[in-house]
């Protein structure tokens, strides 16, 4: 935890420092608000203990610029006994609490972890991330999949950003968890699919925005930089983010910190960047449709998530992990695959990757009652159009990678009986590509 104090009395200041350093808490000290300001706009912390009364900037034009314009931190107001109705007034401004002066310093300490725990809880909350403290990992032996766990575990307790790349439903996003998971932050882990947002919103998912920034911006709300603070965020799809916000996102990992929408204050942030993309941005960036230093400051490590097809033996590892754990959240006991099941599974060839095989599992969950699933229990092969026959994609050579990728996502349109953005959510695309590929078949979107 770090804490900016900002009080006139300089021997107040150093025994508090020392005091709460003892705590194992962090100290920044500033004699007056605007000093105060300064350190807000160039460090994070995670709460501000304020005193009412000092010359220059006082403690009450401080807490109103804070509200209004600086990081969203727990603020407790100190005061002397005659100020005790100015701490009320603060505290309907937004201060989190008050304490008279002379305070208890074990006192302020209760009050500062429950402020600061109690606005994790909130943010959580609001940016309703999945709990990052149940466990994951990349399941399987293969030395491909080996080797991206090693260079995931080895990237996890730096600093760097992380790129991971692959095609869809590799498992990027797990990846992605799991770097969180081995690194030394504890901050929350936050995803964020950018294909996935409107242009128009994402912005301010990613910035946030002040009141009044835009018509319905009833309120000041954080983006998700500032919410995965001391953590994690993960930019999914990173290749579809637009260029205009693509100057934005880079100046924010160069400077580490971030400008709300309708704000023009500065805030630093602290979170970890893991990006991924099934997009060849190098191409992009020939094409002038991602920007260079951006492709640059992202790719520092780069990490490549191996196709199913890639990873010999981990067909089976993986079907046994789903049928475990999905049989499980539905209440059956299921014992496994039947051998001709194992050798169906073995045999084909993933277009959809890890995500088509989990999909493929749960479906054969839902419609078997048998406790070992058999081969008939599992359905690949549809018409990849309407009139057209049913194709195989078992067979390594039946036609180029574009070809076979046609094939998985007309397959799929088909399973999914033309819902486009089901069919987008199942192939682990946005919906905006789904509809490119289908005008590039010839498919009315």
């Amino acid at each position: 935890m770090q804490v900016l104090l900002v009080d006139d009395e300089p021997n107040l200041l150093r025994s508090l420092e020392g005091f709460l350093k003892t705590e194992g808490i962090g100290c920044h000290t500033a004699p007056e608000g605007r000093a105060a300001q300064t350190i807000l706009q160039e460090r994070t912390v995670d709460a501000v203990v304020l005193d009412l009364r000092m010359p220059g900037m006082d403690g009450m034009t401080l807490l109103r610029w804070i509200k209004e314009s600086g990081p969203d931190v727990p603020v407790i107001m100190a005061s002397a006994h005659g100020d005790v109705g100015d701490a009320v007034q603060a505290m309907k401004l937004g201060a989190y609490d008050y304490l008279v002066k002379p305070f208890d310093p074990d006192e302020l300490v209760l009050r500062l972890r429950k402020a600061v725990r109690e606005r994790a809880l909130s943010n959580g909350a609001e940016a309703e991330r999945r709990s990052t403290e149940e466990r994951v990992e990349l399941v399987g032996t293969s030395p491909p999949i080996l080797e991206a766990v090693r260079l995931i575990e080895k990237a996890a307790v730096t600093q760097a950003t992380i790129l991971l790349t692959g095609e869809s439903g590799t498992g990027k996003e797990v990846a992605a968890r799991l770097a969180h998971q081995a690194s030394r932050r504890s901050g929350p882990f936050i995803a964020v699919n950018l294909g996935a947002i409107p242009d128009t919103l994402l912005e301010s998912e990613l910035f946030g925005h002040e009141k009044g920034a835009f018509t319905g911006a009833d309120s000041r709300k954080q983006g998700l930089f500032e919410l995965a603070q001391g953590g994690t965020l993960f930019l999914d799809e990173i290749g579809e983010l637009p260029l205009q916000l693509q100057v934005k996102l880079l100046r924010a990992l160069q400077e580490r910190k971030i400008q709300r929408l309708g704000g023009v204050q500065g805030i630093p942030v602290d979170a970890r960047i893991v990006a991924a993309t099934n997009r060849d941005l190098e191409a992009m960036v020939r094409e002038g449709r991602f920007r260079e230093d951006l492709y640059y400051r992202i790719n520092v490590i780069r990490i490549v998530l191996p196709p199913l097809r890639a990873r010999t033996g981990d067909v089976a590892l993986l079907a046994d992990y789903f049928i475990r754990k999905l049989s499980g959240a539905m209440g059956r006991r299921v014992d496994g695959l039947a051998p001709e099941a194992r050798a169906l599974l073995e045999g084909y060839r993933f277009p959809g990757n890890v995500r088509e095989l989990q999909n493929a599992v749960e479906r054969a969950l839902i419609l078997s009652d048998k406790t070992v699933l058999e081969a008939g229990d599992f359905q690949f092969f549809a018409p990849s159009a309407p009139g057209e026959d049913a194709e195989d994609l078992r067979d390594p050579g039946t036609g180029t990678l574009a070809e076979l990728e046609r094939r998985a996502i007309l397959a799929a349109l088909d399973r999914n009986s033309g819902r486009r953005e089901q069919t987008a959510r199942e192939l682990g695309i946005t919906r905006r590509t789904l509809l490119t590929k289908l005008k590039e078949y010839g498919v009315s979107p």
